[in-house]
């Protein structure tokens, strides 16, 4: 398999299980930022959800909870994009730059 993002394939299992036990079968998983550069070393790990249902605050905060406890150590930075959000520019740009998974 061809390495997309710099992540490991047990971070990235680790992180769609979470989200979809939470958000549900209906989203989509993007992995944006400096993760989704092969070129670049370091950095946080951004994710961009999109879903077409409401995602609750505390589905979001149980997200950053199983991936701690998953053993994700790296610092997390989560975009929501749900039904209940108008459009932003931010979203666009982690759709378009980022790295389905």
């Amino acid at each position: 398999m061809d390495q997309k993002v710099r992540l490991k394939p047990e971070e990235i299992k680790i992180i769609k299980e979470a989200a979809t036990l939470l958000f549900g079968e209906e989203i989509e998983i993007y992995i944006f930022g400096s993760r989704a550069d092969l070129n670049k070393k370091g950095g946080d790990i951004d994710i961009y959800i999109e879903s077409k249902n409401q995602i609750k605050l505390e589905d979001i905060l149980n997200f950053y909870c199983i991936l701690e406890k998953k053993g994700i150590e790296r610092k997390v930075d989560l975009l929501v994009k749900d039904p209940t959000k108008r459009d932003k520019e931010i979203y666009q740009i982690a759709k378009n730059t980022g790295v389905k998974i």
